[in-house]
């Protein structure tokens, strides 16, 4: 029995690392191609398998979007695609800074809120952020900013790099909003620099953890998937960024994330009913 008990365990283990590295390339895909970064597709799939504590998926989610953020840039780079890199490590300065300031919340929170509890929290934000991204996108003659204030562009990666920590999630579409917002770029601009931007903070989050000594118990071969799964993801996703076109980019950014914004609604309304 206890042979058999132990071979179960370990198929429900393979099947489930199988499903999540599935969810983690496509997710990763969408990320390094439209700007969505992966974790605002990760986090909410897994919160809707529940399979995984919520600082398990948070942890995997955060390692696939920093492994995804390095084989997207470097894909780039490679492809000598035209980035601003003192803008990237401008806005990074404050989303490292914002990032460990949204663990700390996170934490706080996991401290006094049950886990379904929580999960609906971060459900419900993360939805709405989702609609306000996806009614800005697609607004026509949208008004927009191009700051150029050093002081102001940390402000905004600060306020990038709470929100995507806090919610676990990378930050995607929210920073592709804000960057299009913020410094008057393309959706196909913004896809470049939210993934960017997303390395630092996902790093920031990583050390954070690690220092913090809050990494959960975690399968050692999940996480190894979920990194190949999102390096691979995030080398096809740059390449398809490269020769996409805006409408196309638009197209799928308001698609996917529309569709993400139901399953976090959902989440957060059976998360907060539990």
């Amino acid at each position: 029995d206890i042979i058999k008990n132990t071979l179960k365990r370990a198929e429900a283990q393979t099947v489930l690392t199988v499903i999540y590295g599935l969810i983690i390339i496509t997710a990763t895909f969408l990320g390094a191609f439209v700007g969505l970064g992966g974790g605002v597709v990760i986090k909410p799939l897994l919160d809707l398998i529940g399979k995984s504590p919520i600082d398990v998926v948070n942890f995997v989610s955060s390692c696939a979007v920093f492994a995804m953020s390095i084989s997207s840039t470097a894909q780039h780079i490679k492809a000598k695609t035209k980035i601003n890199f003192k803008l990237i490590i401008t806005i990074s300065i404050g989303a490292v800074t914002g990032g460990i300031f949204g663990t700390k919340i996170f934490e706080l929170l996991l401290n006094r809120f049950d886990n379904e509890r929580l999960k609906g929290i971060q459900g419900l934000i993360l939805g709405v952020f989702l609609v306000v991204s996806v009614i800005y996108i697609n607004l026509k003659n949208a008004k927009s900013l191009n700051i150029k204030n050093p002081i102001a562009v940390v402000a905004v990666g600060f306020a990038l790099g709470s929100i995507a920590s806090f919610l676990g999630v990378g930050g995607g579409p929210i920073n592709v909003a804000f960057l299009v917002f913020f410094f008057s770029m393309t959706m196909k601009e913004a896809a470049v620099y939210s993934v960017g931007t997303i390395f630092f903070s996902q790093l920031s989050k990583l050390i954070s953890t690690v220092i913090s000594g809050t990494v959960p118990q975690v399968d050692a071969v999940m996480i190894i998937a979920a990194v190949v799964c999102a390096v691979c993801g995030g080398i096809l996703g740059a390449k398809a960024n490269k020769k996409g076109n805006e409408k196309t980019i638009k197209t799928i950014f308001t698609v996917v994330v529309a569709a993400i914004a139901v399953v976090n609604f959902y989440n957060g309304v059976s998360g907060l009913a539990a």
